[in-house]
């Protein structure tokens, strides 16, 4: 069987500019190169539905298109239309573009694109429990974390 795909209606571009441009400072040159799609149902990984995903476009596409893609962000439709209130939408937008990096090259200075990895991988219910308890790389711990907040009462 197959999925069919269809491409955003212009207020889901219009997000991502926004977004684009409160948010994402490094994609505002490509930000006319970034295709949205509809895939008409959530795939699955790990038994949970997979809300979007980010792409970086392959030359080979570029060659059968008649305009130049950085990136193509893929939205499930099912998940989108029915559960996802306004906020959760815009949301997912902003995780997708986070995905997307732009940056100069410094020997060539020409751009240079890809996609990135999430910072960190989690369970739900342990962010239920402990909240963002990770530490963020690069910086310096100040202060307690919230998880030694949550068990200081406990040490007494």
């Amino acid at each position: 069987m197959a999925t069919d795909f269809w491409m955003a209606q212009p207020e889901v571009y219009d997000t991502m500019r926004q977004l684009i441009a409160h948010n994402h400072p490094d994609l505002v040159l490509c930000e006319d190169e970034i295709a949205i799609v509809f895939r008409e149902k959530a795939g699955k990984s790990g038994g949970q539905a997979v809300l979007g995903t980010s792409r970086k476009v392959a030359p080979l596409v570029n060659a059968l298109s008649d305009k130049t893609y950085r990136f193509v962000l893929e939205i499930a439709a099912d998940v989108w239309e029915h559960q996802l209130t306004t906020k959760q939408r815009e949301a997912l937008l902003d995780h997708l573009l986070c995905m997307c990096r732009c940056e100069e090259d410094p020997k060539s200075g020409d751009a240079k694109y890809s996609v990135a990895k999430p910072d960190f991988s989690a369970f739900r219910e342990n962010l239920e429990r402990y909240g963002m308890w990770f530490p963020k790389e690069g910086s310096e711990n100040e202060g307690p974390s919230p998880v030694d907040e949550m068990f200081a009462a406990d040490e007494d």
